[in-house]
């Protein structure tokens, strides 16, 4: 399953959408958000990161592992908007190899 491991602070919609690039295709398969590193991310980036994952490269779905509380949120916000909130999911105790 790929897996993108955030850095400490992230922002805006080109680094999100950049940085999922990087997974390559990713049509049908479950992706996995590791934001145990994260400080701080910006909704804006939060909103991108969905839209890139389960919009543009059409993932199945998308689990958030870790991070601060309002990234999480933010996440299922703009999944919501995208009416798109039955794929997200946060696991914390999710496994994910580094």
């Amino acid at each position: 399953m790929p897996t993108l491991t955030l850095a400490q602070l992230v922002a805006g919609r080109d680094l999100a959408a950049a940085v999922v690039g990087k997974l390559g295709p990713i049509e049908d398969q479950r992706v996995v958000v590791d934001a145990r590193p994260l400080i701080s991310g910006t909704t804006s980036f939060a909103s991108q990161l969905v839209r890139s994952i389960l919009v543009d490269a059409r993932a199945k779905e998308l689990t958030l592992v870790g991070g601060p509380a309002d990234f999480a949120a933010d996440v299922r916000s703009a999944a919501d908007r995208l009416e798109l909130g039955d794929q997200v999911r946060t696991d914390a105790a999710l496994d994910v190899a580094s």
